[in-house]
């Protein structure tokens, strides 16, 4: 454990002090601003259009940042031997593990970040209510997610170019899967339906982790929700964890 969390400590220490942290956190100051903008052209939906927005923008810069991060963290340790000291010292399920849960503490400290940011806009057009601060968990156990399968990518792919927009792809395909199923049943060939239906099965069911819009009405599922999206996301977060390890001990660095 000790092993761990010095993995951890250090990428997210790197992590933060990167360059690229700061630039999506001042990007999305200057998103909200733009939120701003928009709701004042939308008379009487100013606290609406805000807390959609708001909420979609937390997302994708989140998830685009751990994706980014991650991957020029890994590839840059790569090219520099620095893998190989920390490999050297670690073994790899120690090694993953830190990683990972350096780069989920990173994920959390930007959604506190934005958490704040955006709190203090919607409080200062009457718009503030606490469900817009309950759907950000989901959207943690999201970025999770995420962060298993950029780990992955990492490890397994020579490019950081490739294991980007591998990720990207991954995560694009889990969020309109499900839409692709229902539109597959009502009009797809046999073949597409049968291979939509791998694709939803194999990728996370990310619709499960989205509150957004029922949080903008100001409605949450109840507790038994959250735990039991808790509850999927470890799971699925588990098995890629052990897929990275078993990648990890294969490749030679």
């Amino acid at each position: 454990m000790r092993k761990t969390l010095a993995v951890a400590y250090l990428n997210f220490k790197g992590a933060v002090k990167d360059n690229f942290f700061l630039g999506v956190a001042f990007f999305f100051a200057f998103y909200l601003a733009f939120c701003i903008f928009l709701g004042k052209l939308s008379a009487g939906q100013m606290s609406k259009v805000l807390s959609d927005a708001g909420l979609f923008g937390i997302e994708v810069t989140v998830i685009t940042l751990i994706i980014f991060s991650f991957t020029m963290n890994f590839y840059r340790e790569r090219d520099t031997r620095i893998l190989e000291v920390y490999l050297s010292r670690f073994d790899r399920a120690s090694y993953v593990s830190g990683k990972i849960l350096g780069y989920c503490l990173l994920s959390l400290v930007y959604l506190v970040f934005c958490a704040v940011c955006f709190s203090a806009i919607l409080g200062a057009y009457g718009g503030f209510a606490w469900p817009l601060l309950a759907a950000l968990y989901p959207v943690f156990l999201k970025s999770a997610l995420i962060i298993g399968f950029v780990s992955i990518f990492s490890c397994f792919l020579s490019s950081a170019t490739t294991a980007m927009l591998t990720t990207f792809f991954v995560w694009i395909a889990s969020e309109f899967a499900p839409s692709a199923v229902i539109i597959t049943e009502q009009q797809g060939l046999p073949w597409q339906k049968a291979f939509i239906k791998g694709i939803y099965l194999l990728l996370p069911n990310v619709d499960r982790l989205n509150v957004k819009s029922a949080a903008v009405y100001g409605q949450l599922p109840g507790a038994q929700y959250f735990i039991l999206a808790t509850l999927y996301a470890g799971a699925y977060l588990t098995a890629l964890w052990l897929i990275n390890i078993l990648i990890l001990r294969e490749k030679e660095y």
